[in-house]
């Protein structure tokens, strides 16, 4: 697929991706690389304004607890650790120096082994956060004239979003890689995910026209037990919701695959707009911590004690990722991957149940990226040929009102 710079084009089609720092886990076994998305929306970005953000450098200032990652290109990018480095986690940064800070989770996996969200592991968490903010730096810095950027303006968020309109296949497309991520490194915090257009990050979108373009919404690469247990090899997976989401997007991506040829899942009821259903299982974790709680304070031993701290880091490191990572109010109106109503469908990858027996955490690669933009190279133009439908259906479903969601800032 040939990709150019298109800086003054009137795009038809938005394709948007974002990188959920610190979103691991989420309910019932659900574990991913959430910044599947914001790697492939940089890797078209950069094909038509190259830029190397390879890392050069990753430090730590231990007076501050804050890491500092600087890519080839000159782009700098910094994140606090809430409890600071160690020495050896200090020592620990040069292991990224090498790695494309484009796949951020990637990195954090390689350098610290492991990650893990909701204050648990802060440390790889903000080496994620910083790697995405170089990167973005690395664009803003090399094309000021040609990429448009934007900050995470809500309170206690430090991510940011970078987009550009480019010509995929003489298609007009602007494209947006965002990044979602918190002070200290804490997080999943992804009230500015997806294709919602608030505050900066929505002045953003309007500038590169899209607030309101059919979308593609890249997602991450995730093992969901219900889909993937017993399954031998990984699968993209399109979804979009048939009575709140775009279906000429999701013809389009379905059509992208087959054409492919790449293995898939597809589902047409994802993303429920049912009012309440974050609050319900927001509802039902508290209640299971409070039994833990309860138990807790009548344990007689230390065995009892250490038992029930066990299951209760196993909810706040893993499950709690699936009710945090959204206000309940906003997950009403644009369900799980932050789709504004009307204007998108979802690409996005399982992996096999093998897979994740061996690593534990999904880590995206370059390889990974191949799969979603040959999908996208096949998609493009048909969704380009129906952009006056998908624009249409679009504007019949498409509800959101940004009044509601003030008090976040």
């Amino acid at each position: 697929m040939q990709i150019y710079p298109n800086p003054n084009g009137n795009s038809i089609i938005g394709i948007s991706g974002h990188a959920g720092v610190g979103h691991i886990h989420s309910h019932n076994g659900f574990v991913q690389d959430d910044s599947a998305g914001f790697a492939v929306a940089i890797g078209i970005i950069r094909q038509a304004y190259p830029a190397d953000t390879t890392i050069t450098a990753a430090s730590v200032d231990a007076r501050t607890g804050t890491v500092t990652v600087t890519t080839r290109d000159g782009g700098t990018g910094c994140a606090t650790a809430r409890r600071g480095f160690t020495p050896h986690e200090a020592a620990r940064m040069l292991s990224a120096i090498g790695l494309d800070a484009a796949y951020s989770q990637s990195t954090a996996f390689r350098v610290f082994g492991r990650i893990y969200g909701q204050g648990v592991l802060e440390a790889p968490v903000a080496l994620q956060a910083a790697c995405c903010l170089a990167v973005m730096n690395t664009f803003a810095v090399k094309y000021p004239d040609a990429v448009v950027q934007g900050h995470e303006d809500m309170p206690g968020k430090i991510g940011g979003c970078i987009g550009a309109r480019v010509l995929m296949n003489d298609t007009p497309v602007s494209v947006l890689a965002m990044t979602n991520a918190n002070e200290g490194g804490l997080g999943p915090d992804e009230d500015l995910e997806g294709n919602i257009a608030l505050g900066d990050k929505g002045r953003v979108m309007r500038e590169l026209g899209l607030d309101r373009l059919p979308t593609v919404i890249l997602e991450s690469k995730a093992f969901v037990p219900s889909l993937c247990q017993g399954v031998d090899h990984s699968r993209m997976w399109v979804r979009m919701n048939a009575e709140a989401d775009n279906r000429y997007v999701y013809e389009a991506l379905l059509a992208g695959v087959k054409t492919a040829d790449l293995p898939f899942l597809c589902s047409d009821s994802a993303y429920p707009r049912h009012k309440g259903e974050l609050r319900v299982a927001e509802l039902e974790l508290g209640r299971r911590i409070v039994e833990i709680g309860t138990a807790f304070s009548s344990a007689k031993t230390s065995a009892e004690k250490v038992q029930l701290m066990g299951e209760l880091a196993i909810i706040v490191s893993q499950d709690a990722g699936g009710v945090t990572f959204m206000s309940a109010h906003m997950h009403d109106q644009v369900g799980g991957g932050g789709i504004m109503p009307g204007t998108s469908a979802v690409l996005s990858m399982l992996v096999a149940e093998d897979y994740i027996r061996e690593w534990i955490i999904p880590a995206f690669t370059a390889d990974d990226a191949s799969r979603y933009m040959a999908v996208l190279g096949h998609a493009i133009p048909l969704l380009a040929a129906d952009a006056a439908k998908a624009k249409a259906q679009l504007e019949e479903r498409f509800a959101f009102d940004e009044a509601e969601h003030a008090f976040l800032y």
